[in-house]
């Protein structure tokens, strides 16, 4: 549990990295830092593995570094230094679970090259994100699913989310829990089929002549 003095320590950090960055949301994520409660804050540190203790014994946020030098989660998602919940990839990009989504079924599409323009993404990671947008909208019966771009941390990602009644990215978010993570990733995730190998049938040997082919000299 973190401490009462830990919880200011913690979204000041997390504040002073966002600061480094030209991110042009940052003053809304910035307040919605510092509008999570001690749970919210630890809940969300703890999923994604950003609880790293220092030489002092306290419990602070560490972020992978972006290879631009910014403290990036989603290449720490990437690299596989965050646990996440994937449920497809592709060469240029991987689809995980939002931990904070705004609907059930909430996707977001990370493009493994740290892109920080819309304009750059590669057209694979549009394809990757049109398609789990299409098995949302056959899996779950939503009026629509809708495909945004945002940026944090200076990387571009697309987020893929269906709409039951009004939502949308600004939309007010929750923290999903594991077995709510667990049981979408079985539902959306894509499995890997395993190639059949077919069985060759020969023929049972009679007492008929068996033909030798001739040896070439």
């Amino acid at each position: 549990m973190l401490s009462e003095d830990q919880i200011p320590q913690i979204k000041k950090q997390l504040i002073e990295q966002l600061d480094a960055t030209n991110l042009p949301n940052k003053e809304e994520v910035k307040h919605s830092i510092g509008t999570m409660n001690s749970e919210q804050l630890e809940e969300f540190l703890i999923q994604n593995n950003l609880i790293k203790r220092d030489s002092s014994g306290s419990e602070l946020p560490q972020l992978k570094e972006s290879p631009q030098g910014q403290q990036c989660v989603f290449c720490s998602i990437v690299f596989g230094d965050i646990p996440s919940h994937k449920i497809d990839e592709n060469k240029d990009s991987i689809a995980v679970l939002e931990i904070n989504p705004v609907s059930y079924g909430h996707v977001i599409v990370i493009p493994k090259e740290h892109i920080s323009e819309s304009g750059k993404l590669p057209s694979t990671t549009l394809t990757l994100a049109k398609k789990l947008a299409k098995k949302i909208k056959t899996k779950f019966k939503p009026k629509s699913v809708e495909m945004q771009t945002s940026n944090l941390f200076g990387h571009e990602i697309i987020n893929v989310f269906p709409i039951y009644e009004y939502e949308n990215l600004d939309s007010q978010r929750r923290q999903a829990k594991p077995e709510e993570l667990a049981e979408l990733q079985k539902k959306l995730e894509v499995k890997k089929r395993t190639p059949v190998i077919r069985k060759l049938r020969v023929k049972k040997i009679t007492d008929e002549k068996i033909r030798i082919p001739r040896r070439i000299p």
